[in-house]
């Protein structure tokens, strides 16, 4: 901003001026300036707070029915909101990534069944009779449910709108360290909705960036975003994987750059009523809700399963409500993933995991060039993830080759790494 200049309005007010001329006076271009400049062609409000999109859009509602004179127009554009909105909310009807305790619409039914009759599509209507049945709707496709915005670290990896679908959200819009974020996944909200990077001693630089994203990829196996920022002295590269009809995810920082002799700490809140205990003989968390029969793990694929040993550690904050990943640097990179499974009958398997040399020219890569690991759950599910922590070449592990700077795919019994999602 420059010296002089008032600042910005926020984009909610800004609306509400737009509204109010256009119930009071019946002037509509205030309206299409705000859809202009806050909305991009997918129906993404850049600027807009994730907290206030489903308000916003009740008031574009009601203003388009309050007088006379509507610009068609304007339509199409709050459709793609409305699409938008869709695919951040969980089956209940709330936004996701938000605090657990944030209230529902008071009548979440009513609520989506008005913003589908303003802005009437059969896509947007299928996927809500889906959520709250009640009537027949057209047998059309729903809209696309996965996406990951091109400017900015804002997305959602979902494969389906089933009411027990998975979804990751992510939303690192602000210049900060931290983002807000879910992992949602048979009815259950298992993480979120703080995801930041500090220090051991809890603290998080003082200065961050404007998260950039860095890679976008989503299949019938997977849905991968990445996305890096500066934090102080430090440059992040964050990740976030749903694998699509498995009910697991991956959450990871690659932290490079500050000193070598500080630890670096992944911290992750979890929502209130989960009960959070040690898993038993390894360095693992088990999440439970109130709801009987289910549970999730939260694994550190990145340390040494036994609960000695190794440079790391993962532990339970109850007073913050944070469960935090420590890991030390090894030449000026933390590497920090979690694998986080919701599959309660998986879950009942004994769990094993270990790192896995990677080999590069004929030789055993050092700790700080690449990593890979594979976790298993008896003899009934084994996957192996590889990152490469430096510029990515060409390396091998399990007697598998590949160039790629990420993968996850799924070890079968015969010895074959069966490749589900990478980034080049």
């Amino acid at each position: 901003m420059m010296d002089g200049q008032e600042p910005r309005p926020a984009p909610r007010e800004e609306l509400a001026r737009a509204v109010d001329a256009w119930n009071d006076r019946g002037e509509a271009s205030s309206l299409e300036g705000w859809l202009g400049r806050e909305l991009d062609e997918p129906g993404n409000p850049g600027r807009l707070p994730l907290a206030e999109w489903a308000e916003a859009l009740g008031l574009l509602a009601r203003a388009r029915t309050s007088r006379a004179g509507w610009p068609r127009g304007l339509d199409r554009r709050l459709t793609d909101f409305l699409r938008m909105l869709l695919r951040f909310s969980r089956p209940d009807g709330r936004t996701a990534a938000l605090e657990s305790d944030r209230p529902a619409p008071p009548a979440p039914r009513a609520f989506w069944r008005g913003l589908a009759a303003a802005f009437p599509e059969p896509d947007v209507a299928r996927v809500l009779d889906w959520w709250f049945p009640g009537r027949d709707v057209e047998p059309v496709p729903p809209p696309l449910p996965a996406w990951s915005s091109p400017h900015s670290a804002l997305g959602v990896l979902r494969a389906d709108w089933t009411p027990r679908g998975d979804l990751v959200a992510f939303d690192q819009r602000e210049e900060s360290s931290a983002a807000r974020f879910e992992v949602f996944g048979s009815g259950v909200s298992w993480l979120g909705p703080r995801w930041r990077t500090t220090d051991a001693a809890g603290d998080e630089p003082t200065t961050a960036s404007k998260a950039v994203p860095s890679a976008w990829s989503t299949s019938s196996g997977a849905d991968v975003a990445e996305w890096t920022f500066q934090a102080g002295d430090l440059r992040v590269t964050r990740l976030a994987l749903m694998l699509r009809g498995r009910r697991a995810a991956i959450l990871a920082d690659l932290i490079e750059g500050g000193s070598s002799a500080v630890a670096r700490e992944m911290r992750l809140t979890i929502p209130e009523g989960r009960t959070v205990e040690a898993l038993p003989g390894t360095k693992a968390l088990r999440l439970r809700p109130a709801a009987p029969a289910r549970s999730a793990q939260i694994i550190p694929i990145g340390q040494p399963a036994e609960t000695l040993g190794g440079t790391g550690r993962l532990t339970y904050d109850d007073s913050t409500r944070e469960i935090r990943l420590i890991q030390a640097t090894s030449g000026g990179r933390a590497w920090l993933p979690l694998l986080v499974s919701w599959d309660h009958a998986r879950n009942k398997k004994a769990l094993v995991w270990k790192s896995l040399t990677v080999a590069e020219q004929g030789k055993a890569c050092s700790p700080e060039t690449a990593w890979a690991a594979r976790v298993s759950w008896a003899k009934a599910e084994t996957f192996v993830i590889y990152r490469s922590l430096g510029p990515a070449a060409r390396r091998s592990f399990l007697g598998f080759t590949t160039t790629a700077r990420f993968m996850i795919g799924r070890f079968t019994p015969e010895g074959d790494v069966d490749v589900i999602a990478s980034l080049d």
